[in-house]
């Protein structure tokens, strides 16, 4: 799907969990609306023609730095001893930050291309359900409540833009490491109008079913 419609399902993904979170008293859920919209964009760094796989070398920099500013300042402020203050975000950094960093780049190494090359091909790696499995392990980790809330936004996000890939005719490689072969649960061609009127129904079904499970179950 495009980059619009990946955006689309994710907000509505994030405004599902605020939605859940209004109907039983917890506003602080409304935070996923920022982790979910991005989270559903990330898959497509593998691409270049994507916005994502456009700019995926600075974002890369740009979130190692990010990561490493706080560390530094988190010593140099308070000592190490408050440096495991901020354990759930280094453990958000090893899960997701530094996998794609590494994910660029090996896409430079051009024996990684050749030999690898599901690694860093579009709809490789990137639209598997390891990154989402292994932030799954991380909220098991996490006790920070607010960096938990925006996990929840980020898994919601990212499981948006895979399942919406599988709506499309070239579907996705989920069941990866033990299948190559793309899934697919319908035949949308990306850009098409049968894309749009599928994102306005996903965006619909989130938003209903959140509602009832929120207000009415």
């Amino acid at each position: 799907m495009t980059g619009k419609s990946h955006k689309a399902i994710g907000i509505a993904a994030g405004a599902a969990i605020a939605i859940y979170g209004i109907g039983h008293g917890e506003l602080a859920y409304s935070i996923a609306l920022v982790s979910a919209p991005l989270a559903a964009m990330l898959p497509d760094i593998d691409h270049n023609q994507a916005k994502m796989g456009k700019i995926r070398k600075q974002m890369a920099n740009i979130a190692v730095t990010v990561l490493a500013v706080i560390v530094v300042i988190a010593a140099w402020t308070y000592g190490l001893v408050v440096i495991q203050n901020y354990r759930t975000v280094l453990l958000l950094g090893l899960v997701v930050v530094i996998p794609t960093f590494i994910l660029f780049k090996l896409s430079q190494t051009r024996w990684v291309r050749d030999t690898w090359g599901f690694v860093v091909k579009h709809r490789g790696i990137m639209h598997t359900l390891i990154i989402p499995i292994l932030t799954i392990v991380a909220t098991i980790f996490i006790t920070d409540r607010y960096f938990l809330i925006l996990t929840y936004g980020f898994l919601a996000g990212y499981v948006s833009h895979i399942l919406a890939d599988c709506l499309t005719t070239r579907g996705c490689p989920i069941l990866f490491p033990f299948s190559r072969t793309n899934i697919r649960f319908n035949n949308i061609r990306t850009g098409s109008h049968a894309e749009k009127v599928h994102t306005i129904v996903l965006v619909v079904a989130i938003l209903t079913i959140a509602v009832l499970v929120a207000f009415v179950v």
